[in-house]
C-alpha cells in the first residue's frame, strides 16, 4: 500500500479496523496492511438509533462483532471516516449536516475507549480519495479529485502525492460551494443553493419529484418514495426524459464547480464516487460538456474524469492507508 509518508512493510497479517459513517449507511471494514478488505459489515444509519451516542455505539459493538469474527489477532488500531466538519487532531466532528444532531462530538475519543484501540478520525471523503488513490481509480495520478455523490456531496484532493487537509476544518467542501443566485434551494447546511442540492442522490431525488410533480414526462410509473438513484439510472438507460433531465442538471452544476477547481489546481483527474456514481456515463456526458470550453490550464483530451472502482471499500482501504501512515 502506497502513503504519503513512511510507513511499514506491508504485512497481510497487520489488521486495523475502519469505519465509513455516511448519511444513509454506516460501513465497517477488517482491512489489512496491504489494503485487501478481509471482512465487511453495512448497515443503515437509521437502524442504530437517532441520537449521536446511540449510533457511535452501535458503530462500536458492531466493529467489536466483526473483530471477533475473524480468525486474526487484535487489530492494530481504528480508523474513522466521519462526514461533514471535523477536527481530526481533536477527535472532534464539528458539524455533520446530513446527520441531525451532530455537533461538537468527540467521536475519536467514544470509539477508542470502547473498542480498546487507538483511534484517528478523518473526513469520510478524505478516507475515500486515499483509497482511490492508493488502491483505485487514482491510482498513479498524485494530483486529483475524487468526488462521493451520496447523501450530499464530499470530496478530497490529493496534491502532489499527499492528501491535503487544510489549515482549519476538512478542506475540499465542494458540495457547499454556491451554484449562483439562480439556485434558491435549502441546503442541509442552512445555506442556500449549494452544490449538494443538485448533485447529490438526495438532490437529484429532490428535482425527480419536482418533475412528477409538475406532471411532466416520465415513464415511471411507480410512488415518489420508489425514486433514488439506482431506480434513476435503470430509466435513464430506457430513454426515460425526467431522469435524463435530473442527471444532466447534476452534471452541469458539477461541471461548473470543477471548472473552477481544474482552472484553480491544474489537476490532472476528476474520480466520482458513490450512490449516485452509479448514473457515471450520464452525469460525465453533461459534467465534460460544460468543462470543455471552461477549461484554461489543460484541455479536455488532457485530463480525466472516471468512476471510482473500489466504491463502498474506497473508504474502508483509505482508513487502513492512514492509520499506516500515522506509524501504525
Amino acid at each position: 500500500m502506497r502513503s504519503s509518508t513512511k510507513t511499514k512493510a506491508p504485512n497481510h497479517q497487520d489488521a486495523f479496523l475502519s469505519v465509513d459513517i455516511g448519511g444513509t449507511n454506516v460501513t465497517c471494514g477488517l482491512v489489512n496492511r496491504r489494503g485487501d478488505v478481509l471482512a465487511m459489515d453495512i448497515f443503515p444509519i437509521a437502524q442504530a438509533g437517532s441520537g449521536s451516542e446511540q449510533i457511535i455505539q452501535t458503530i462500536i459493538q458492531r466493529l467489536k462483532a466483526l473483530w471477533a469474527s475473524s480468525k486474526l489477532g487484535a487489530p492494530l488500531a481504528v480508523a474513522i471516516g466521519a462526514p461533514g466538519w471535523i477536527k481530526p487532531k481533536e477527535g472532534l466532528v464539528v458539524n455533520a449536516p446530513n446527520l441531525k444532531g451532530w455537533e461538537n462530538i468527540p467521536i475519536t475519543e467514544m470509539i477508542s475507549q470502547g473498542l480498546g484501540l487507538p483511534a484517528r478520525l478523518e473526513n469520510d471523503s478524505n478516507l475515500y480519495a486515499l483509497g482511490e488513490w492508493l488502491a483505485g481509480a487514482g491510482r498513479g495520478c498524485d494530483n486529483q479529485i475524487v468526488v462521493t455523490l451520496g447523501t450530499g456531496v464530499g470530496a478530497g484532493l490529493i496534491l502532489n502525492g499527499k492528501l491535503w487537509n487544510g489549515s482549519f476544518t476538512s478542506a475540499a467542501e465542494i458540495g457547499h460551494i454556491p451554484l449562483g443566485p439562480s439556485n434558491t434551494v435549502k441546503c442541509g447546511c442552512g445555506r442556500v443553493g449549494c452544490l449538494e442540492t443538485v448533485a447529490s442522490a438526495r438532490g437529484i431525488a429532490r428535482m425527480a419529484r419536482e418533475w412528477l410533480e409538475a406532471g411532466q414526462e416520465t415513464i415511471f410509473k411507480g410512488s415518489l418514495q420508489e425514486l433514488d438513484a439506482q431506480v434513476m439510472k435503470e430509466l435513464a438507460e430506457r430513454g426515460d426524459p425526467m431522469s435524463l433531465h435530473v442527471f444532466k442538471q447534476a452534471g452541469l452544476a458539477l461541471g461548473q464547480i470543477l471548472a473552477g477547481v481544474f482552472n484553480l489546481l491544474s489537476l490532472e483527474r476528476a474520480v466520482l464516487g458513490g450512490g449516485a456514481s452509479g448514473a457515471f456515463a450520464f452525469i460525465k456526458a453533461a459534467l465534460v460538456e460544460y468543462l470543455e470550453p471552461r477549461l484554461v490550464t489543460a484541455t479536455i483530451d488532457q485530463i480525466q474524469i472516471v468512476k471510482s472502482s473500489l466504491g463502498i471499500q474506497a473508504p474502508l482501504v483509505g482508513g487502513a492507508g492512514h492509520l499506516s501512515a500515522e506509524g501504525f
